[in-house]
C-alpha cells in the first residue's frame, strides 16, 4: 500500500482534476475515460487512481452494463464525513459574527484572536521541528486541520512560488453565505486558525496573509516562513457584498 498522505495526493493538479472530472460525471467514469479527456496514457492514470483509491479519495465500483463484456472498473468521490455550507452552521456562523460588537479592524482582532485560541485548544502541540532551518513548512498537517473545518481537500491546491513560502487556494468555503456577510469576522477566523495551527505545529515565525473570495468560490491563503503577522487582505472578488 502507498504511503503518500492524502494531503501530498491531492497536492496535484493531475489528481485534482481527475477527482473534478469523477465529481462531475457522477461515477461513471473509467481509467480509458479519464485517459482520453486528460490526454494521457491510460497506465499514467491507473496509477494515480490507484493511489487517490488507497488514500480514501476515490472509491471503485463496476459499470452496471446490459451488453456481453467485463462490466469496467468506474471511480466515484468518496461520501465526505464533514458537512459543507450547511445551513444550521452557516446561520450560527452569522449570528456569533453579529454578536462581536465594534468597528471592522476590532471585530476582525477579536476573530483572529479567536481562531488562535482554537488552535490551541484542539490542534496537539509539537516541539518546533526547525522549519525555519530546512524551509518546510507543515503543510500536510495544516490541511488536516481545515478538513476538520469542511474543507475538502480536494479543493485545495498546494503552490511553493518561494523557497521559504507557500500559497493555498482554498475552494468550496464551507462557510460561504456567512463570510459573504461578515468577511471582517469570519475570513479573520480563519486568519487565526492558520496562525494557530502553525504555531502548534511547531512553526514558530510564519507570516499569514488570507485573501478572501478573489474568485467566486476561491479565496488565497499566503505563507511565508521567517515573517511574524497575521493580515485579512481586504475583499476585492467579484463576490464582495
Amino acid at each position: 500500500m502507498s504511503t503518500v498522505s492524502r494531503g501530498d495526493l491531492l497536492s496535484s493538479q493531475v489528481r485534482r482534476r481527475i477527482v473534478e472530472l469523477v465529481r462531475s460525471a457522477e461515477g461513471q467514469l473509467a481509467a480509458a475515460d479519464l485517459a482520453a479527456q486528460l490526454d494521457l496514457h491510460v497506465t499514467t492514470v491507473r496509477f494515480h487512481l490507484d493511489q487517490l483509491e488507497q488514500a480514501g479519495v476515490l472509491v471503485a465500483g463496476r459499470e452496471r452494463r446490459e451488453t456481453v463484456g467485463r462490466p469496467r472498473k468506474v471511480y466515484a468521490v468518496a461520501a465526505q464525513t464533514v458537512p459543507v455550507n450547511e445551513a444550521a452552521y452557516v446561520v450560527l456562523a452569522g449570528v456569533l459574527a453579529e454578536a462581536i460588537p465594534g468597528a471592522p479592524a476590532a471585530r476582525s482582532r477579536v476573530a483572529i484572536e479567536a481562531g488562535e485560541a482554537w488552535a490551541q485548544a484542539h490542534v496537539p502541540a509539537r516541539a518546533a521541528a526547525g522549519a525555519a532551518d530546512s524551509g518546510e513548512l507543515p503543510v500536510r498537517e495544516l490541511l488536516d486541520v481545515l478538513a476538520r473545518w469542511g474543507y475538502r481537500r480536494e479543493s485545495v491546491t498546494v503552490e511553493r512560488p518561494r523557497d521559504s513560502g507557500v500559497l493555498l487556494s482554498l475552494e468550496s468555503c464551507p462557510m460561504r453565505d456567512a463570510a459573504l456577510a461578515h468577511p471582517e469576522v469570519v475570513c479573520a477566523v480563519h486568519v487565526g486558525l492558520i496562525r494557530g495551527a502553525l504555531r502548534q505545529l511547531g512553526v514558530g515565525e510564519v507570516g499569514v496573509t488570507v485573501r478572501p473570495m478573489v474568485g467566486p468560490e476561491l479565496c488565497l491563503v499566503d505563507l511565508e516562513l521567517g515573517e511574524s503577522h497575521s493580515a485579512l487582505a481586504p475583499v476585492e472578488g467579484p463576490d464582495r457584498p
